[in-house]
């Protein structure tokens, strides 16, 4: 079902009656959440037209069908999963780098779909996984999506949240690590904190991250407003 989509399949096997359709994987992951995260819709359809699939459904890390059609930009899929009911606030997982639906849509750089979680309601601020996790701006910034970050910040998006304990980044730090400068200069407009903590363990400042990266045009503006090394 992953690989393919193909409908056709999918549906000889549904009508044998003997398909376990929320069958989970070593990952406890369902048809429904794999269907969802390659972006078949016609698959996701007919898997929750059974009325057995678990819209709701968590992996082994706290990842939904809804925050993975997510984070691949799949809109059409969002939506029939919000028509299902899907858990738009469905807390991120707290290991390898869960995502709530918005914190994947944000670091995917997929507006659109941030649009319409935030239509649903979707919570802004919500805590970032504590391994790896990122907030919705934080991700957003850490992909240089720009839109994506002026949105967030017009939703009153934590600038300087705190980096998450285990290879966490604030919105400035990821942005330095990416070499975002257009992103690094709107988030200093907005107050960020130029010499926040790095994370407990595998952090970097936004200093520190600017330069391994070799990113000399971040490194300068970070210095200009007060970076210390």
């Amino acid at each position: 079902m992953r690989w393919g989509g193909y409908k056709a399949v999918v549906k000889l096997l549904l009508e044998t009656g003997k398909v376990d359709v929320d069958s989970r994987d070593k990952d406890s992951r369902t048809p429904l959440s794999w269907a969802a995260e390659d972006g078949h819709e016609a698959v996701v359809k007919l898997l929750l037209g059974t009325g057995k699939a678990d819209v709701c459904s968590k992996d082994k890390d706290g990842r939904t069908p809804l925050s993975w059609a997510a984070e691949g930009g799949h809109l059409a899929v969002v939506e029939r999963l919000l028509q299902e009911k899907a858990e738009v606030n469905a807390a991120a997982g707290g290991y390898n780098g869960g995502r709530t639906a918005l914190q994947a849509a944000a670091g995917g750089g997929h507006l659109a779909v941030v649009e319409r979680l935030l239509q649903e309601n979707a919570e802004v601020n919500a805590a970032a996984a504590a391994d790896g996790g990122r907030t919705a701006l934080q991700a957003a910034a850490g992909g240089g999506h720009l839109a994506v970050v002026e949105r967030l910040l017009q939703e009153k998006a934590e600038v300087n949240a705190a980096a998450a304990d285990y290879y966490g980044r604030t919105a400035l730090q990821a942005a330095a690590e990416g070499g975002h400068l257009a992103v690094v200069e709107r988030l200093l407009q907005e107050k960020a904190e130029v010499n926040a903590a790095a994370a407990r363990y595998g952090g970097r400042t936004a200093l520190q991250a600017a330069a391994e990266g070799g990113h000399l045009a971040v490194v300068e503006c970070l210095r200009r407003a007060g970076a210390i090394y």
